[in-house]
């Protein structure tokens, strides 16, 4: 191996070995001149394999389309610049795993001659991180938007899409989102000033509940709870907002409903309670026969009977016709 480092090559080497990312030194043939611990590491193939060989690469990107693509990537750079940052690419290790590495060259002269000088950071654990928070945040149903400390919106998940219209090409980046979803001035500036209040006695708000309007003109009820996150003085609002419209319809049909069987039936309840009342005096007053006042009880009773068997049907058409019933109150009315 062709010496590489000047008179402080032993610490330099030492350096370079003991290094957390992956570099290596290439010659103008794309030979391996160097090959660190981290390499060695990272990709599963020894120093000794790779040393003085350029088949490496084809052992790192085994796919003949996506080396090729990746080389002409790296062409098209090499054009205007004798070095490319933050290269990402996906390499197969020699026991067959996938790794995710962010390359950055430097070219450098060694006795007159040019070498390439590559550092791969293993970002693999951070993107799979960041697609783990992304396909939660996406796949929530609930609308999950993130606001930089400008106002900007900076995420804006299917959730959100789904509910409000707006897609995130539409959103993300600017401010105007809650001019559109609180179009009329008054009810904005209420729903903000209530905003404000919260905030000024904690920096979060729960189950605030505020009706939005959608692209495509509908009413919607959200309950939005925030919490602010970040730290250095750099802070972002994350808010998330649950659709509740079905829920509130669902309550409030249960209590027109409830007005209306009272309505209904407070009727032959009472006229149930007033022959009854009745009954009983003209007992006192010995008025009835015993064969008269069991007719009367036991017309009664068929009444009451009828009144019941009209309270189960009507409990049983509102928990079929709402689906949205909070579960206490089906519970009450199946029970």
């Amino acid at each position: 191996m062709e010496k590489v480092f000047d008179s402080h090559s032993c610490i330099e080497a030492g350096i370079l070995d003991n290094a957390l990312v992956m570099i290596t030194v290439l010659g103008e043939k794309g030979e391996v001149i160097a090959w660190n611990h981290a390499a060695e590491t990272i990709t599963g193939h020894s120093r000794k394999e790779v040393i003085d060989s350029n088949t490496i690469w084809k052992e790192l990107y085994p796919d003949r389309e996506y080396r090729a693509r990746i080389t002409g990537k790296i062409s098209d750079i090499l054009k205007t610049n004798n070095y490319f940052e933050n290269l990402e690419t996906t390499i197969r290790t020699r026991s067959g795993e996938s790794r995710i590495i962010l390359w950055n060259t430097k070219t450098i002269l060694v006795d007159g001659r040019k070498r390439a000088i590559a550092v791969g950071l293993d970002v693999t654990g951070e993107r799979e991180a960041k697609t783990f928070r992304e396909s939660v945040i996406d796949n929530a149903y609930v609308l999950i938007t993130v606001i930089g400390p400008q106002g900007s919106i900076l995420v804006w998940n299917k959730a959100a899409e789904m509910i409000t219209g707006y897609t995130p090409a539409e959103v993300i980046g600017r401010r105007d989102i809650w001019k559109k979803i609180y179009p009329d001035t008054d009810y904005r500036r209420t729903v903000t000033q209530k905003i404000s209040r919260i905030i000024a006695e904690r920096n979060y708000f729960e189950n605030l509940e505020t009706t939005i309007v959608t692209k495509t003109g509908e009413r919607r009820i959200l309950s939005w709870n925030t919490r602010q996150i970040g730290s250095a003085g750099v802070f972002h609002e994350i808010a998330i907002g649950r659709d509740i419209t079905e829920q509130r319809m669902a309550e409030e049909s249960l209590v027109a409903y409830m007005t209306e069987m009272t309505m209904r039936l407070s009727q032959p309840v009472g006229i149930v309670s007033t022959t009854l009342l009745e009954t009983a005096e003209l007992v006192k007053a010995g008025l009835l026969t015993s064969e008269e006042m069991v007719t009367v009880l036991q017309a009664q009773a068929r009444n009451t009977a009828q009144i019941a068997e009209n309270i189960r049907e009507f409990q049983t058409a509102i928990v079929e016709k709402n689906g949205s019933i909070p579960e206490a109150y089906r519970k009450f009315l199946e029970g």
